[in-house]
């Protein structure tokens, strides 16, 4: 299964991703997964369509539990089902962070600017600090996602077990994409 300690692949990822090959038909692989799904409590489902999100009950849950989104496909040509799958953070903290990146990009670009002109044109320097804050401040977030990462670690290889044993009783081989 993909992200054992084997698999320097995943190392810099903030969304991991892999994909999963079978002969089975798409249904009879989503209506595996929801059927092992739904008998262990350690995991809680929902679906739509072609695609599964699996999480932890709410009671396991905290602010950086991981969600694994599942994509399953049938290719006509090759005669096979194709599993995508991403695990990453819930979507309302995942936007949240880019909100923040991005805010923080453009105070840093937009301030940045703002200082050197008015340095360069008044010399004027109070402004400059600006460039350092939002370095410390992007820093800062980043290093608070990546204590996220490896806080969900634990209950993001919980989702991958399940995952593979649910998978166990079909042929399913990892491929690369």
């Amino acid at each position: 299964m993909p992200f054992n300690k084997l698999d320097h692949t995943a190392v810099g990822k903030i969304k991991p991703r892999f994909k999963l090959q079978t002969q089975e038909g798409k249904n009879s692989m989503l209506d595996l997964i929801l059927t092992h799904a739904n008998a262990d409590d350690s995991v809680k489902v929902s679906s739509h369509t072609n695609q599964i999100k699996l999480m932890l009950p709410f009671t396991e849950r905290h602010y950086w539990s991981p969600v694994m989104n599942l994509t399953c496909e049938w290719d006509d040509y090759d005669k096979k089902t194709y599993i995508r799958g991403v695990i990453g953070p819930n979507d309302k903290v995942w936007t949240m962070f880019t909100f923040f990146y991005i805010g923080i990009i453009m105070i840093g670009m937009f301030g940045g600017v703002f200082s050197l002109v008015k340095w360069q044109i008044h010399d004027d320097s109070t402004w400059l600090f600006v460039i350092p804050l939002c370095l410390f401040i992007f820093g800062s977030i980043f290093s608070t996602v990546k204590f996220g990462k490896r806080k969900a670690h634990t209950q993001m290889l919980h989702l991958l077990r399940f995952l593979r044993r649910a998978v166990d009783s079909v042929k399913c081989v990892r491929v690369n994409d």
